[in-house]
């Protein structure tokens, strides 16, 4: 018998006290709540049990949420989630308790800031699993605001082993967006592989796009940015690292302008981070011989590309999801490094019933992040 299991015999009472969580001063047993009851109907913020903490949770004190096209998509009831359901995969506060499993891997302590990447929980048997050896493609994993409640409340779980501290640099709305809009955009240039030094182009400059451009020039790509929305194209502009050349979309002569522009027949890679389809097959036309467009965008009807354009170029589409917890952690390194920011609009818990409505603005720039 363990020294613990000795001692108990003496100290009654004793296992139990040191098995117990670390946790904060203070955890109430009911928070504060956003939830999608019915798709397209508005949200409804109520008061809920504060979740469970088990061995190997940590249980996090939101400090922001970031709101996504993938949460106006669950909204829309594109992926058929069960209801209610906490929206949000872009969460980020500080731990406030920490289960007897997730504390024995030594990295965790209350109060560090923190944020919660979207996969969690592999089951670690799955074919999924077995194959990839990736939290992304486990079959039974648990997806935050998909199929498992998210950030939008006081309060939620998160796996200990797919949560990345967050530099101190970094405040908590600016955060947020990274853990789904940065992570999708590093992860896409990762997935396009380009040399540094060889120009890149960015559509759709929104909440994705301006990540984009500042990780592509952060690593050494000329950028071109497009858009067909003055919001989109001011942004390009505006940004800490800002793009080399800003192109309307709907120029007559854009397609001459950036391969003049990048010189060598075209762009190296194209990274599409809206969802219009037909924007999307003209991103091919961009590109030089062996170039790559690595679409993030997730349009319900599917993508569209010409077959001539595609095969007579030697052209490579490239299917890319959200970062690892490791790029994640690397990406917030270089966030750090080069004060890299968006344009973020933050609304209270009491206004997230709007959250629907103020995204599809056609004049939003930038994030929605509810701050708590």
């Amino acid at each position: 018998m363990n020294l613990i299991g000795n001692l108990s015999k003496i100290v009654p009472g004793l296992s139990a006290i040191v098995s117990e969580p670390k946790m904060s001063n203070y955890i109430p047993q009911t928070m504060k709540a956003v939830q999608l009851i019915k798709y397209k109907q508005k949200y409804e913020v109520r008061e809920i049990a504060v979740p469970k903490l088990g061995e190997g949770d940590l249980l996090v004190k939101m400090g922001a949420a970031g709101y996504c096209h993938t949460d106006y998509q669950v909204w829309e009831g594109v992926y058929e989630s069960e209801t209610p359901i906490v929206p949000s995969h872009e969460p980020v506060g500080t731990i406030a308790a920490i289960g007897a499993k997730a504390e024995a891997l030594g990295k965790w302590k209350v109060g560090q800031r923190v944020g919660v990447v979207m996969f969690k929980n592999a089951c670690r048997h799955c074919i999924g699993c077995d194959t990839t050896k990736d939290v992304r493609f486990c079959k039974n994993n648990q997806i935050a605001g998909l199929k498992h409640d998210g950030g939008m409340a006081e309060f939620m779980l998160a796996d200990p082993k797919e949560t990345v501290l967050l530099p101190d640099s970094v405040s908590f709305e600016q955060a947020a967006p990274l853990l789904c809009a940065g992570a999708t955009t590093w992860a896409a240039l990762m997935a396009a592989n380009v040399l540094g030094g060889l120009p890149v182009g960015i559509i759709g400059i929104g909440g994705l796009g301006a990540y984009a451009v500042q990780f592509a020039k952060a690593l050494g790509h000329r950028v071109v940015a497009i858009d067909n929305r003055s919001e989109g194209r001011e942004l390009a502009a505006e940004i800490p690292l800002p793009a080399d050349l800003v192109v309307d979309y709907n120029d007559k002569n854009a397609v001459s302008s950036i391969k003049e522009w990048a010189g060598r027949d075209g762009l190296a890679a194209v990274l599409v981070c809206t969802d219009n389809v037909a924007a999307t097959e003209w991103s091919l036309n961009l590109l030089r011989p062996h170039g790559v467009v690595v679409p993030v965008g997730l349009p319900v009807e599917g993508f569209k590309f010409s077959a001539f354009t595609l095969i007579f170029s030697e052209l490579v589409i490239k299917g890319s999801l959200v970062a690892t917890k490791l790029q994640i952690e690397d990406m917030l390194k270089v966030v750090a490094k080069f004060g890299i920011k968006n344009q973020i609009r933050t609304v209270g818990i009491d206004d997230a019933p709007k959250l629907p409505e103020m995204y599809t603005d056609a004049h939003l720039k930038g994030r929605l992040v509810l701050k708590f």
